[in-house]
């Protein structure tokens, strides 16, 4: 296997501005003209791309909406923290506990998951308090905080896991809700920012990955699904305040015309958080957020530039779902929950991944493709994704993944959900699913906000091992597993 090679810095090109007139923000969100260029109406369009010989020439970012890495692959063989073991406490202080359970739905109501909620989830690394914690908060199904889906609910990624690479250490950019960390993911910083509220516009004032690529003449598209308005990249001022850069903002339906040319963009960001079907946040049914999925994944790789295409595919944040694996204590704010993280691509390593990341490394990759400096210094200390891909051999071609969902069907802009499809429900709380006795201590929360950075005590899996102990943000740390033929 053989890695990228390193890559020059390529000096920062100041890209040319016409004003689009179609080009507004109203009360309502945003509105694009996209008549004269497939996705930038009236400017000029931005050329730039990667550097090096390198295969990968056009980078996705697909980022979909709560969930934990234990919620969807708690069955996937040789998976950190599979089997589910242990049990959690069902309120505070209570001996009663529930274990870990498959869900026999495709749906669940939602559970809290701002930043006050994940602190107790994490319980100063004891990883108990989820359930606890969506009791105490009033939620309608607590219990559901340690439920899992299996291959029978999300076939397609469990396809994935097997085909490409799935990374098993992947954790949110901070602990807390979405917001904040659909701005990590951006700009591998929050600004201090931890709430799902519209931040000040005054907060907004750090560099993004958006306007680093804008400075440097780099193509690029932020699509998104569903309803535009507060969008995370318009809520930058940097952003939201220059009509071209602007007009990089657009909805899905343009996908289609990006990819097939004449000018397909060096990076695309796709962000389905404010689709009511799709998007996978609870209570969305999430069989049908994995149809849109592949059918998001086949118009990227049955396309023209599919050969040259790679998509880092993760969730924003876990959605209060549970999960046994420690995150790491990285910056003020700390790393959120573990959540799953695909690489996919012609060139993919295929395997199970045990490695440290975070979306810092999404960003390390896109500036080094591109051969730009490290957006900040997280970025630069960031473990590099080289390691997912080959350069030594020739393009695998890609098989579509099962969907009946056509890309007109998930790239219509919904104002309000279509019906949730919902299973039998998942198993509430009874006495058949919790047991007296405690197979943990009763819960109490930590004393603090945040995350201890003492060590916890280890935690013994399947075959020896803590998840937890030993970890390093080192590049050297990574392994991959190949799956065996079948």
């Amino acid at each position: 296997m053989s890695a990228t090679p390193p890559l020059a810095v390529r000096p920062s090109r100041t890209s040319t501005i016409v004003v689009v007139a179609a080009v507004l923000i109203a009360a309502g969100g945003l509105a694009l003209g996209v008549a004269q260029h497939p996705f930038l109406g009236g400017c000029a369009p931005l050329t730039g791309g990667a550097v090096g010989p390198f295969p990968i020439t056009h980078i996705f970012v697909l980022v979909k909406e709560n969930h934990a890495f234990e919620n969807y692959f708690a069955t996937l063989p040789g998976a950190l923290g599979t089997p589910p073991s242990g049990a959690l406490p069902v309120a505070f202080g209570s001996n009663r506990t529930i274990a870990p359970f498959p869900l026999n739905a495709s749906s669940t109501p939602d559970l809290p998951h701002d930043r006050a909620s994940d602190v107790r989830d994490v319980n100063g690394g004891q990883m108990n308090g989820f359930v606890a914690q969506a009791a105490a908060a009033g939620y309608d199904a607590p219990n559901d905080a340690v439920g899992y889906y299996t291959a029978a609910q999300i076939p397609q990624y469990f396809t994935l896991a097997h085909t490409y690479a799935l990374d098993d250490e992947f954790f949110s950019g901070i602990l807390g809700p979405t917001l904040p960390n659909r701005m990590f993911d951006i700009a591998a910083t929050t600004g201090g920012w931890t709430s799902d509220a519209i931040p000040p516009a005054s907060t907004m004032s750090f560099p993004t990955i958006l306007s680093q690529m804008t400075a440097a003449g780099d193509a690029w598209a932020y699509d998104y699904a569903g309803s535009e308005a507060n969008l995370t990249p318009v809520l930058f001022p940097a952003i939201a305040g220059d009509p071209c850069a602007l007009a990089h903002v657009q909805p899905l339906s343009n996908l289609t015309r990006q990819v097939d040319g004449p000018n397909p963009p060096a990076v695309t960001f796709i962000d389905p958080s404010h689709d009511f079907t799709y998007s996978e946040h609870p209570d969305q049914n999430v069989t049908l957020g994995a149809d849109w999925t592949s059918t998001v994944l086949n118009t990227i790789f049955d396309s023209p530039i599919g050969p040259s295409s790679a998509v880092f595919f993760f969730y924003d944040e876990n959605g209060g779902f549970w999960d046994p694996v420690v995150p790491p204590t990285v910056g003020a704010l700390g790393d959120g929950v573990r959540i799953p993280f695909f690489v996919i691509s012609p060139y993919t390593v295929p395997g199970l991944v045990h490695q440290v990341l975070d979306p810092a490394s999404v960003l390390g990759f896109i500036d080094g493709r591109l051969g730009l400096p490290p957006l900040n210094d997280r970025v630069a200390s960031a473990p590099s994704l080289s390691g997912f891909f080959t350069s030594g051999s020739a393009a695998r071609p890609w098989t579509d993944l099962p969907s009946p969902l056509s890309f007109t069907q998930i790239s219509a802009n919904r104002s309000t959900p279509l019906p949730v499809l919902v299973g039998p429900r998942a198993p509430a709380p009874s006495s058949d699913r919790s047991t007296p006795g405690p197979s943990l201590a009763p819960l109490a929360l930590a004393g603090r906000e945040g995350i201890s950075s003492a060590a916890p005590s280890p935690r013994v899996w399947p075959g020896g091992g803590s998840p937890s102990g030993g970890r390093s943000r080192s590049c050297s740390s990574r392994r991959a597993r190949s799956w065996p033929s079948r």
